[in-house]
């Protein structure tokens, strides 16, 4: 049901290892209308091929209703790439920006280091560019200026460039996020719930009692949204409405807009066909001018900036131009249902809650689900005295049999099916949970004698990352690297690791002691 309200956009990341078989961990993390992280389920992998992605997102997708997402973020893996082209032909994919930007350093380390002018002006190209076609003008110079232009890595960027430059998928709603960072924010956020350790029934437990962090969660920044009152002017009207509708972090970034509209000066182009035609342009920067279009009956309309596909929230060019209209109230049609107050109340479902708009009925497992809460509610409620459970085990020996005769499979064709399967299975009553094999996945960190690390629990760093942090110890009296002062053998009053484990022990032993006295 989260899904159903807020599964238009999702990142998914499988770069996290949560568990002792160093199985990939993948969750598939949405936003909220709270512009929270939320889960949507998540997968423990044993390699990361395009064959196991496939049938990842093609499971998934069945537990989801059958409804793909208009939008998906991954990094830049072509086994994910394959699998998403074949089951979610028609969903928006694009790659980390994060992921891409951190390959430069690596790649271009020559003329992408700190401060660097070619840093600067390509940071300007990928993020202040808001015309397809300005992309490439841009581009060009850019690697004409620095000697670039027969880079082939870069050349493989730029051919790829509508799946990882934001001004080419701006026109779709991305909540806007550029990155897979809420799918690594999740990763963290688990680290406080499982570790490197953890077994599959330890996994499922403890992700549990994470699922139940992330709903309180939410929970709170219900109750802070519906009761904190929002500081307003009285002559704010559109901010005022925007205080009314949204929730608390939405308004806030609704209210970030707002503030920008007074550096803004607004300019009538042409009118004509039932449309306006509007200008908008900076008074700090000449360069930043947007043309707004608006109906002139309903202000239906867009900006070229396209913040609001992208987001779902209006952005400065249009606030202002509706100023300039005396506009009061913000269109409805620029309000996403997913930014509202209480747009989580799908958690109550009901039978309406299981119809789309165009009529047809949600999954098995919705329905499942309504019915079950709706004859847990019941029992509660007849357990309290002998009288009303007798009511609903009557009622209930009424309900199977009208059901039985709408249903076209008998129960006990059903029980039969059931008893058959669980006859050619084995007993789970005995049967253990043995441990699986160790994954061996794409960018994993190898040991001296070539075999897997196991004890990764980490995301996959780069070369510069590892190479950064590792640090050898070096004495200080013989200049060797692998031990220090205390046990050089040059070291006439050396200590062995015996004689310091000893210390140790002695100095805890000293401490318990000291305390008791204390007390």
């Amino acid at each position: 049901m989260a899904y159903r309200y807020f599964g238009d956009v999702v990142t998914f990341d499988t770069t996290y290892r949560t568990n002792k078989y160093d199985m990939p961990f993948a969750p598939f993390t949405g936003v909220n209308h709270h512009m929270q992280s939320i889960q949507y389920g998540c997968a423990l992998l044993q390699d990361e091929t395009e064959t196991t992605f496939e049938w990842l997102f093609k499971t998934w997708l069945d537990a989801m209703g059958g409804r793909p997402p208009t939008s998906i973020i991954t990094d830049q893996d072509l086994g994910m790439k394959g699998a998403i082209a074949k089951v979610f032909p028609n969903t928006r994919h694009r790659l980390c920006l994060w992921h891409i930007k951190k390959k430069f350093v690596e790649k271009l380390s020559q003329v992408y280091y700190k401060r660097s002018k070619f840093k600067k002006d390509m940071k300007e190209c990928i993020r202040r560019t808001y015309k397809e076609e300005d992309f490439g003008k841009r581009w060009m110079p850019l690697m004409n200026e620095n000697g670039l232009e027969s880079n082939q890595w870069l050349q493989g960027l730029f051919g790829i460039r509508e799946s990882w430059v934001p001004v080419y998928n701006r026109g779709t709603f991305f909540a806007g996020m550029n990155t897979t960072e809420r799918s690594e924010g999740i990763n963290s956020f688990f680290d406080g719930f499982v570790t490197h350790t953890s077994n599959l029934k330890e996994f499922v437990v403890k992700y549990e009692k994470a699922l139940n962090r992330i709903v309180k969660r939410e929970n709170d920044e219900d109750f802070e949204s519906e009761h904190k009152f929002r500081i307003i002017n009285d002559h704010e009207f559109l901010l005022k409405h925007a205080g009314k509708i949204y929730t608390r972090n939405v308004f806030n970034k609704f209210k970030d807009e707002w503030s920008k509209v007074f550096h803004y000066k607004v300019e009538n182009v042409r009118n004509g066909d039932g449309y306006q035609s509007f200008v908008v342009k900076s008074e700090d920067d000449e360069l930043e001018k947007f043309e707004v279009t608006l109906d002139s009956q309903t202000y239906e309309g867009k900006c070229e900036c396209q913040q609001f596909e992208f987001v779902g929230i209006l952005c400065a060019h249009i606030l202002k131009v509706f100023v300039r209209l005396d506009i009061d109230e913000i269109p409805e049609h620029f309000i996403l249902p997913r930014w509202r107050q209480k747009a989580n109340k799908f958690r109550i479902i009901d039978s309406q809650g299981l119809v789309h708009d165009d009529g047809t009925e949600e999954s098995e497992a919705l329905r499942l689900s309504h019915m079950c809460q709706e004859a847990t509610k019941l029992a509660c409620l007849a357990a309290i005295s002998n009288e009303a459970y007798k009511i609903f085990i009557e009622g209930m020996n009424d309900l199977f049999e009208k059901i039985q005769e709408v249903s076209k499979v008998s129960p006990i064709e059903i029980c039969a099916e059931k008893d058959i399967e669980k006859s050619t299975e084995p007993s789970l009553s005995w049967m253990l949970l043995l441990d699986l094999n160790i994954s061996i996945c794409k960018g994993r960190k190898k040991d001296v004698k070539g075999k897997a690390i196991t004890t990764q629990s980490e995301r996959l760093k780069s070369g510069i990352e590892m190479s950064l942090n590792k640090r050898k110890i070096k004495c200080h009296m013989c200049f060797q690297f692998g031990h220090d002062k205390r046990t050089c053998p040059s070291n006439p009053m050396r200590k062995t690791n015996k004689d310091l484990e000893e210390d140790a022990e002695g100095s805890d032993s000293d401490q318990e002691e000291d305390s008791d006295c204390s007390e």
